[in-house]
């Protein structure tokens, strides 16, 4: 936008400086107000404060709907987005976020027809396309999602959401053992998926394969023993096979995690009945019912099991059956299965967020500052996605908080050793720190892939210059330059490197290729300096 302002500086008018100086705080709501009110002056449609305004305006509102959208305030976001759209209807990305909203809010042909919008522009759009498979979970049409998902894997084979998805899709069809197929494909890649490892557990579970189940999650657990889902999920196992007094553990330790966790309280409530605790079993279900005071099924459960715990004459089987009937072990698996495909909300994916913020100029980057906490407080919520700590280390790079960024890149990578494009933000931000011998150690990690991208290559040949490896340092640019010999940086730094080494010849050599590359200003005048020193008499 700063292009608009260094451009138009004719034709001043107070309103529109007015309106500007609001946008440029960041006080958007204030500044659509002023926008709106030289919309609305009988001015020509084709005047240049007139269009402006109209550009601001859809920006304004964007911005709006990106702050809403990351809070998951979905229906101001919505509104926000759609009247974007309407002051700058060439802004065909917003459809990505307005079908998100629209999938929120249960409108999922409505999300459908907004991905497809955006879908005829960019066919290979991939982060479209996934919510499009979301959409089309929701309205259970499996044989689309499966399709869609799969020809998405034969382009991307090494991205292990997809074949999560994947899994929830043949899981929604029935199709049990090619479900765990696609989740053990997403634990191959990523190991440490703990919602693949979960739904894989649960699926043997319900196949009634329990020692796979519990195998599968007792090693997520060792990982992250305060995740209460894990937790959860063991208890719900244990009880499926007929293990109360270990599924009591577990729900226990669940509600010690998170005491508002009102599914492991109820749990845990009917298992202390099922063993004759009864009035610590209902205590506990209570403690439910008041988490949750409008689930009915609830407290008229409660009620039934007051009733029959107070009537004398009742028999044990009695009362045992009408546990059962509500706690049955193979029942809750089952009734658990059945929630993995249920609506699928597509949470305010922050990743795509940030790059978004990214994209904007750098006087709108106080958008970033306003991310950062709830981005950390998503992060504090589901600590094992990788993508997030990734988004959160990217906010931080652009405010220049290079010791955050490198902590929250550290912990992707440490959850996701695979997780190639973390790696190189995490490389990167090292270096730029000065911490050569922790860049080292994940530059050598990505070099051991054989990637193609000479900038990386020159960097670490940076890296290896400076803790003096030197012969390291010289492999890595000739790296570079075998794939662009015409790689002005890599020249010079060759060049650096010879002279280190004393060799003052084949720095000259360097330098005069480096000239020839016809290098930025800046570089040129970093080659006369080196010219001055190394042609310096003695």
């Amino acid at each position: 936008m700063s292009f608009f302002k260094s451009v138009f500086t004719f034709g001043k008018n107070e309103c529109y400086e007015e309106a500007i100086g609001l946008y440029n705080r960041h006080q958007y709501k204030e500044a659509i107000e002023r926008f709106e009110e030289i919309l609305k002056r009988k001015t020509s449609t084709t005047s240049l404060h007139y269009n402006l305004s109209r550009v601001y305006l859809s920006q304004a509102h964007r911005n709006l709907g990106i702050i809403s959208f990351a809070m998951g305030s979905f229906s101001i976001a919505l509104e926000e987005f759609q009247k974007a759209l309407q002051f700058n209807p060439d802004y065909v990305e917003l459809n990505h976020f307005i079908g998100v909203c629209q999938n929120n809010l249960g409108d999922f042909e409505g999300a459908i027809r907004s991905f497809n919008t955006l879908l005829e522009v960019e066919p290979a759009n991939l982060p479209t396309r996934l919510k499009l498979g979301v959409a089309f979970h929701n309205l259970k049409m499996w044989g689309k999602v499966i399709a869609l998902y799969q020809r998405i894997l034969k382009a991307n084979p090494q991205y292990a959401d997809i074949h999560y998805r994947l899994g929830l899709a043949y899981l929604g069809q029935g199709s049990m053992n090619e479900a765990i197929g696609a989740f053990q494909n997403a634990l191959k890649i990523n190991s440490n998926y703990l919602q693949a490892r979960v739904k894989m557990a649960l699926t043997h579970a319900y196949l009634g394969k329990y020692e796979e189940a519990l195998s599968d999650l007792t090693v997520i657990g060792g990982k992250f023993p305060d995740y209460a889902d894990v937790q959860y999920h063991l208890g719900i196992i244990y009880a499926g096979c007929n293990k109360p007094e270990e599924a009591i553990i577990h729900f226990k330790r669940s509600t010690e995690i998170n005491p508002s966790y009102k599914n492991a309280k109820a749990k845990l409530g009917f298992l202390y009945c099922h063993l004759g605790r009864i009035d610590d079993g209902i205590k506990e279900l209570e403690g439910a019912s008041s988490i949750d005071p409008q689930d009915e099924d609830l407290r008229m459960t409660i009620g039934v099991l007051k009733d029959v715990s107070a009537t004398s004459v009742v028999s044990e089987v009695l009362f045992s059956d009408i546990l059962n009937n509500i706690i049955g072990g193979e029942k809750q698996i089952a009734q658990t299965m059945q929630e993995f495909v249920k609506h699928i909300e597509i949470g305010p994916d922050v990743s795509e967020v940030v790059s978004i913020i990214m994209s904007v100029s750098e006087e709108d980057s106080s958008l970033c500052e306003a991310l950062i906490p709830l981005v950390k407080e998503y992060v504090a919520q589901h600590p094992e996605y990788p993508d997030l700590h990734d988004s959160l280390g990217t906010l931080y790079l652009r405010l220049n908080r290079l010791e955050d960024a490198a902590l929250s890149f550290n912990e992707a990578v440490r959850l996701n050793p695979g997780y190639m494009s973390v790696r190189f933000n995490l490389f990167y931000t090292l270096k730029a720190l000065g911490r050569f011998e922790d860049a080292l150690t994940h530059g050598e990690f990505i070099f051991g892939k054989n990637m193609p991208y000479p900038d990386f290559y020159c960097a670490m040949g940076e890296v290896h210059l400076a803790l003096s490896m030197f012969d390291e340092a010289v492999r890595s640019v000739q790296k570079t330059l075998d794939m662009n010999p015409q790689y002005g940086k890599a020249h010079f730094l060759l060049s650096q490197i010879y002279e280190k080494q004393g060799k003052t010849r084949q720095a000259l050599e360097e330098l005069e290729k480096c000239a020839e590359c016809k290098p930025p200003k800046e570089l040129q005048v970093m080659i006369r300096e080196a010219l001055d020193r190394l042609q310096a008499p003695g």
